[in-house]
């Protein structure tokens, strides 16, 4: 997998989308001619040449449905979407009854205004997309075009890091520089630096209510999918222009040779640019009975699993301080889903923090008749139904988090 849980909703955009050979219809000469004046203007702009043209065409909503299936089909087989059901289920992400491999498709088909195939250097526009936002579809996806002739784009993202948290952290450099990039060329006519805006959250809450007008279908979405799918525009934005100023496009280009290895670099650009703050490497947890998934969450991850059941602004204070982490989803010889995960923290303090701040999550998420018993940096929770152990040993924090028969 690319990146935490579902990266293909995070990095789809780039390059999981493949050209179809009945979706090719040429644009109109007035279009493609804009088209190749806003490349020229954003190569100028992004300090990347443009080495040879892109091509462009148009698609329409049926022909990037059928094939986004196609795609999302090709990023992971059915089992494992089951089972990434299972896991965002468990650990209170998503409902339980939702379809999510439904869900990410009908995102996609909401979310794509245009993307680009580096295998064809083709640059595809969906031909409902209003010609005022035509302009700022093709300078971000234009950056990805100069992103793969310069970077090798494609073998950069499919490239495997040692962690699904590093691979969302690799996905927030590329869509982060898109977005840097876009901006930058849409401020140009008003004068203005892509360095005086606020943070792109910022913007993004001041506009909540247009985006949920145009984006039904994300406004719907679990609050966590929301989330995930908006990190490596939002927070790589902001991570790439905390890089413009130490140094400039050149030093956005080094971030390709030398990328992030974290979600917790992206939130916290003074752990990469400044003293380098690396994740410690974590054994997976042992577990008993069959293995469906194993991976990392990560410091955004943590925020995400903690923000299920407390507010935002706790879940991600109780985040801080992450240093590594694996989990291990697991289906008992009865049937019950067994989940692990072992954290490791900067700090003791930091690692108390997180191991009360689940305890009071798990408490929330199941409300009602339940034995609690705590004691020395241990917490116990069982009801009908779910049994939870919580365990912290100096930095490192172990749960355990079995449904059991009612």
């Amino acid at each position: 997998m690319r990146a935490l849980a579902i990266a293909a909703i995070a990095v789809g955009s780039v390059a999981a989308l493949a050209r179809p050979a009945d979706a090719q219809r040429e644009a109109p000469e007035s279009l493609v001619a804009a088209a190749r004046a806003v490349t020229r203007e954003v190569a100028a702009l992004r300090e990347l040449p443009l080495r040879h043209p892109v091509d462009f065409r148009l698609s329409d909503r049926s022909t990037i449905r059928s094939f986004a299936r196609e795609a999302l089909a090709r990023e992971m087989p059915p089992e494992q979407w089951e089972s990434y059901e299972r896991l965002l289920a468990h650990t209170g992400l998503i409902p339980p009854d939702l379809d999510l491999q439904d869900l990410v498709l009908a995102l996609y088909v909401e979310q794509i205004a245009g993307y680009y195939d580096p295998e064809e250097d083709t640059f595809f526009l969906a031909d409902w997309i209003p010609r005022l936002l035509q302009r700022a579809v093709v300078a971000h996806e234009v950056t990805h075009a100069l992103q793969d002739q310069h970077f090798d784009l494609g073998r950069w993202l499919a490239e495997l890091p040692p962690t699904e948290d590093a691979a969302l952290a690799r996905a927030a450099v590329a869509e982060g520089d898109a977005m840097a990039a876009m901006l930058a060329y849409l401020l140009v006519p008003a004068g203005l630096r892509l360095e005086e805006l606020p943070p792109i959250g910022t913007l993004l809450e001041r506009n909540a209510g247009s985006i949920a007008a145009a984006y039904p279908t994300f406004e719907k979405a679990p609050e966590a999918l929301q989330r995930l799918l908006l990190f490596p525009y939002v927070q790589g934005a902001d991570f790439v222009r905390s890089t413009l100023r130490s140094g400039g496009w050149e030093a956005v280009d080094r971030l390709y040779r030398d990328p992030p290895s974290s979600t917790e670099q992206i939130l916290h650009p003074e752990r990469y640019h400044g003293r380098r703050d690396s994740p410690t490497e974590v054994e997976p947890p042992e577990a008993s009975g069959e293995r469906l998934l194993s991976g990392s969450w990560g410091e955004f991850g943590v925020s995400l699993v903690l923000g299920s059941d407390l507010d935002e602004a706790a879940a991600k204070e109780a985040a801080v301080g992450w240093d590594g982490d694996s989990y291990v989803l697991t289906r008992t010889a009865s049937g019950e889903l067994a989940y692990a995960w072992t954290t490791v923290w900067d700090s003791e303090a930091r690692a108390r923090t997180f191991a009360e701040a689940y305890a009071q999550a798990v408490v929330r998420r199941f409300p009602g008749s339940a034995r609690i018993a705590t004691g020395e940096d241990t917490f116990a929770f069982e009801r009908p139904g779910r049994r939870v152990r919580i365990r912290r040993d100096g930095l490192r924090v172990e749960i355990l988090d079995h449904a059991v028969p009612p």
